[in-house]
């Protein structure tokens, strides 16, 4: 018998809980990248609960793309923030696309009951006649 884990990402996912070492390791930077990604203030360490500063799953995801962005696509810093500015602008107007998505369907959930109550009263008014 087989069984599927689904693991779903929780607020709590953004809490840092990585050291500095083991970020080296999961996002495979080096030290010195990961130096200039903060002074660049492209990402930045939070106080870890047992001392010291740490990152977040979402920090080595963030890391992790932008060592791709420089390694793949042979961007310096200054294309890496570009881009990441650019998909930053994008998932908000899906996010804000969502919303007005959302609104449009509750709208026609709306004027599709008040069609169908014109159309009982029409029927009804009728039957009077």
């Amino acid at each position: 018998m087989a069984f599927r884990v689904i693991i779903q990402r929780r607020e709590e996912d953004d809490e840092p809980r990585y050291p500095r070492d083991d970020v080296l390791q999961l996002a495979r930077i080096t030290l010195e990248m990961l130096q200039r990604c903060e002074d660049e203030e492209l990402i930045r360490p939070r106080p870890l609960a047992g001392g010291g500063e740490g990152y977040s799953e979402q920090d080595i995801f963030h890391l992790a793309r932008i060592r791709r962005l420089q390694q793949d696509l042979g961007l310096n810093m200054a294309g890496v923030e570009v881009v990441l500015h650019m998909r930053r602008q994008m998932l908000q107007l899906q996010e804000q696309m969502a919303e007005v998505q959302a609104e449009m369907r509750r709208q026609e959930a709306k004027w599709l009951r008040e069609l169908q109550e014109m159309r009982r009263r029409t029927a009804i008014q009728g039957q009077w006649r």
